[in-house]
């Protein structure tokens, strides 16, 4: 231990101080680790340590400093003063600024003009009588709040906190020890034992904290990044797993707030926070193996691109095809208006079949029976192939085509307009252009459809692999059920509503409304405000989203708040939640 010029004179009552300490110091000290290690938080943990240090040395104020992660400068997190009735954290600075203390000189010399960069550099506590007359250290800046406060530091204190290791991590400095009737006096150096136990516990506590910390730093990374990933890999979902949890937490959080009501009662703690951002986070993990064409398709004919371009291809051949008929049957003497007149109705004919396919491949509208019928009739005439259409497949390609037929494909020959061959289902896809053609509503084959559910099974199957801790065991139920609805006609599982938890169907409404108002899905123009509200109405009306939640979505004003933010302004129209509050 280092000590300023100015040290104690030995009978500073030191032992009147200390005489009987042990039994009760020591008993308060085990029980100040029992709390340290107990306590997550970290400005709580930062005043609980601050606060025992001065109770045992009754030290008028303190400070803690802790050092950063590159071991450059030591970072203010608490303050407090009894005389100056002054509690200051590091969330707090606004009016009492607390920069950053440099531990290294512009030089690069180390910094042992500041007490306090010294005690971290060297390891060792300094004791001064009187800050005013010692030796060693620049108090300039003491004196300068003093100046400005009107207070008098004299006493100090200040104590290394070294971890395990012997690796210091911090500095606590205590300010004007008192004595029982108030009076400043120096710090005993016989306490200096007690405080120096008491900031090793106190570093043990801060370093268990900070590795907790930087875990969960590397979890909340690694999530973030699998989610980007999963958002990235389509450009028409994308943020989707970004929204939701901003979402999610707006209607947790609306619930928490509510004074009166069903979730008046409703509560959830920081780890449940926790849980649910995780969560609402991973709810889509599964789509990182669903195939990008299935999630990318926004047309019926697409796969790795749109095959409307081909289909236009064969019209142009057909309607070419009409041409050169016209023109030889004009060549051989037939009248020539009348080759004309036929060609130009088949050309209007071709023409509108091919607006019939194009509309069709859209998916905007339902497809109804006779336009399916219409379809069939258009697919059944054919065009003439002259190339061989197993040249140039990949080696997958030509193993769905058997050899009788590819003996047949090699040759030139009639093809239908437009097909459902054999060889077009693979992977438990049928990529059949009359069968993608008839979808009835959307884009998506009831296969491609039940490949995009699917993820919600993979995302339980991934999540339920991982070992969450016992305060984030629900994860996987909050993530996984998000498309179940109330009723039991989600997916799947088919839960009811009495069987998912409030989070659950906080997750069910974040995900419908972020799907619902999101501005780029290629296969649905963006829906204003309210038109999203309505679907949600009629949803709840179905009994598929929980009407409690719907209805405090509305009064809380959650739906507004969102939109705001994320919505595009000619999508932020009025909306009149009248219609849709039972109670009203």
């Amino acid at each position: 231990m280092r000590l300023a010029e100015n040290t104690f004179p030995r009978d500073v009552g030191s032992a009147r101080q200390n005489k009987s300490i042990a039994a009760s110091q020591l008993a308060k000290l085990v029980d100040l680790g029992i709390a340290l290690s107990a306590e997550h938080d970290r400005g709580a943990l930062n005043q609980k340590i601050l606060q025992a240090a001065r109770d045992f040395t009754n030290a008028d104020g303190g400070s803690l400093y802790l050092i950063n992660e590159d071991e450059s400068e030591l970072h203010f997190r608490i303050m407090a003063n009894d005389t100056l009735d002054r509690y200051v954290a590091d969330g707090d600075q606004q009016q009492y600024p607390f920069p950053p203390l440099p531990l290294y000189l512009p030089d690069g010399t180390p910094n042992h003009q500041n007490i306090a960069s010294y005690v971290a550099l060297s390891g060792e506590t300094i004791n001064i009588v009187d800050a005013y007359a010692a030796d060693g250290f620049d108090f300039s800046g003491t004196r300068r709040f003093d100046a400005a406060t009107g207070y008098r530091s004299q006493s100090f204190l200040t104590v290394p906190l070294k971890s395990a290791r012997g690796r210091v991590i911090g500095v606590l400095q205590l300010i004007n020890a008192r004595s029982d009737d108030g009076t400043v006096i120096a710090f005993d150096p016989m306490i200096e034992p007690l405080i120096t136990a008491l900031t090793s516990q106190s570093a043990v506590a801060l370093e268990n904290r900070r590795l907790l910390q930087s875990q969960r730093d590397l979890i909340d990374s690694f999530v973030r990044i699998l989610a980007q990933g999963i958002d990235a890999k389509s450009p028409h979902t994308g943020a989707h797993c970004e929204r939701v949890p901003v979402l999610a937490k707006m209607l947790a959080q609306a619930a928490v707030d509510q004074q009166n009501g069903p979730f008046a009662g409703f509560s959830l703690s920081d780890q449940e926070w926790y849980e649910l951002d995780l969560a609402a986070w991973l709810h889509d993990i599964g789509k990182i193996v669903t195939p990008e064409h299935v999630v990318e398709k926004a047309t019926k004919l697409e796969t790795i691109h749109n095959r409307i371009h081909e289909i236009r291809t064969r019209f142009e051949v057909m309607l070419r095809d009409a041409e050169i008929d016209m023109l030889r049957r004009q060549l051989a003497g037939e009248d020539a208006a009348q080759c004309q007149a036929d060609f130009n109705a088949r050309r209007d004919e071709l023409q509108q079949q091919f607006e019939l396919v194009a509309q069709s491949n859209i998916g905007s509208e339902n497809i109804d029976l006779n336009t399916v019928t219409a379809m069939r009739e258009i697919a059944s005439q054919n065009w003439q192939r002259n190339f061989d259409r197993t040249s140039g497949l990949s080696w997958a390609e030509s193993s769905r085509i058997n050899p009788e037929e590819a003996a047949i494909l090699s040759q030139p020959g009639p093809e239908p307009l437009l097909s459902d061959r054999q060889d077009q289902v693979y992977n438990q896809v049928n990529n059949g252009e009359i069968y993608n053609l008839s979808i009835p509503r959307g884009t998506l084959t009831p296969e491609e459809r039940a490949i995009i559910n699917d993820h919600v099974v993979l995302t339980q199957d991934m999540l339920l692999q991982l070992p969450f801790p016992l305060g984030l065991h629900n994860v996987p139920a909050i993530a996984g059920n998000h498309h179940e609805k109330m009723d039991g006609s989600g997916y799947p599982r088919g839960l009811k509503g009495d069987q998912m938890g409030t989070l659950e169907k906080v997750m069910v409404i974040a995900d419908i409304f972020e799907a619902l108002t999101a501005v780029d899905r290629p296969y649905k123009k963006p829906k204003k405000l309210s038109e999203c509200i309505d679907i949600l109405g009629g949803m709840r009306d179905q009994g598929k989203i929980d009407s409690d939640l719907f209805e405090l979505f509305l009064t809380s004003g959650a739906y507004r708040q969102y939109g705001d933010i994320y919505l595009q302004p000619d999508q932020r129209d009025e909306v009149d939640v009248t219609r849709y509050i039972k109670a009203l």
